[in-house]
């Protein structure tokens, strides 16, 4: 299976779409040799992207190549040691942080690169999750430098050492790079259209 294919259409199970299970209906079908076999079909509503397709393309793109910038840099973030390295209280934000990251990039993964109408689940897995994840991000990494900065206010010790100051300038670039992804993303014109192909009476 290529990265950007979906398993739903390869006639893989669905089972992690339980949530989304009011969008589809089991019905029974024949296949080519006559055997009876149960399929799911969509019912739900599809979302469409309006925005020009090179635009479009161009913004997807540069999403998924800041979130795997960003999954990078915040790795490397995380792996230095310094003052407050040790401190739980301060980094527990960015450890929370480590999750969203890991969202957003699986997310990224997730968009219609191929300009395909989106079901309902697929766009929650893919434009809702970046949003929100990269939101989170932004969130848990400033949550994480008031608290470095209210660490070093408390204990007075105002020493910036090399990976001190490297820590803090790829802590602002992680939430650049979340900012900048989500409002690439956001600027992407959607659309939701009726799932005309889906008729009960036909079933």
């Amino acid at each position: 299976m290529r990265i950007f294919d979906n398993p739903v259409e390869k006639g893989k199970s669905f089972s992690d779409l339980r949530k989304y299970v009011n969008d589809f209906e089991v019905v029974e079908v024949k296949d080519d040799k006559g055997r009876i076999r149960k399929q799911a079909v969509y019912k739900g509503v599809w979302t469409v992207i309006r925005s020009p397709e090179p635009a479009v393309k161009l913004k997807l793109w540069g999403t998924l190549v800041l979130a795997i910038g960003l999954a990078a840099v915040y790795m490397r973030m995380m792996l230095l040691t310094h003052l407050t390295s040790g401190q739980v209280i301060v980094m527990l934000p960015f450890l929370v942080g480590l999750f969203p990251a890991l969202y957003m990039l699986m997310g990224a993964f997730s968009l219609p690169f191929r300009g395909k109408p989106m079901r309902r689940d697929q766009y929650m897995h893919s434009f809702i999750r970046v949003s929100r994840s990269s939101a989170a991000i932004v969130v848990c990494v400033a949550v994480g430098l008031i608290a470095m900065l209210v660490f070093r206010i408390v204990s007075g010790n105002w020493d910036f050492f090399a990976e001190d100051r490297l820590f803090t300038v790829l802590a602002f670039l992680t939430a650049g790079l979340a900012a900048g992804a989500m409002t690439l993303l956001r600027s992407v014109d959607l659309m939701e259209r009726p799932n005309e192909a889906y008729n009960p009476q036909m079933l």
